[in-house]
């Protein structure tokens, strides 16, 4: 872990001479025995997770709206409806129900509408995922692809808001 930041706090006399004890014990320096304690604290709390590097290319958002999925040349023929959960510029998060027919080599296609939007946006998809989520929703993790110019860009258009 690269360090490159310093932090200086006060503190009891009676909290020192404890940590100093523990870094004894340990064979650790007292920085190193703060910052564990700091990190586990952290990690107990779940506050380290805005602390992992993101390695997507767009940055989620969470979202919750309605939607349909159809198999990608279909037309959009037997609509499934689902609920999207998060979208970026890259791709999509969609609940479906369990017993819901997803055609993973083919591509699946999203109809829905964004807020202050009268047209629906229509996004063809490549299938990354398919997991279940909960006791009767799977979840779906999808990548756009040939989408028409005028849904990308007002997809693009809501992200940057």
């Amino acid at each position: 872990m690269k360090k490159d930041l310093t932090i200086c706090f006060r503190t009891s006399d009676d909290l020192r001479t404890s940590l100093e004890k523990i870094a004894a014990d340990e064979r650790r320096s007292l920085s190193s025995i703060i910052e564990t304690i700091l990190y586990d604290f952290l990690k107990q709390k779940k506050a380290l997770q805005s602390l992992k590097k993101e390695r997507r290319r767009y940055p989620r958002k969470p979202v919750s709206f309605p939607t349909f999925v159809y198999k990608s040349g279909s037309e959009e023929q037997a609509l499934q409806p689902g609920t999207i959960v998060d979208i970026s510029l890259g791709g999509i998060r969609i609940l479906i129900p369990y017993d819901a027919k997803i055609d993973e080599a083919a591509g699946i296609g999203t109809l829905f509408t964004l807020p202050n939007e009268k047209v629906p946006l229509k996004m063809h998809c490549a299938v990354n995922r398919i997991i279940p989520a909960e006791e009767n929703i799977k979840e779906i993790g999808a990548s756009f692809v040939d989408s028409d110019f005028a849904s990308y860009q007002k997809l693009q258009n809501y992200l940057v808001q």
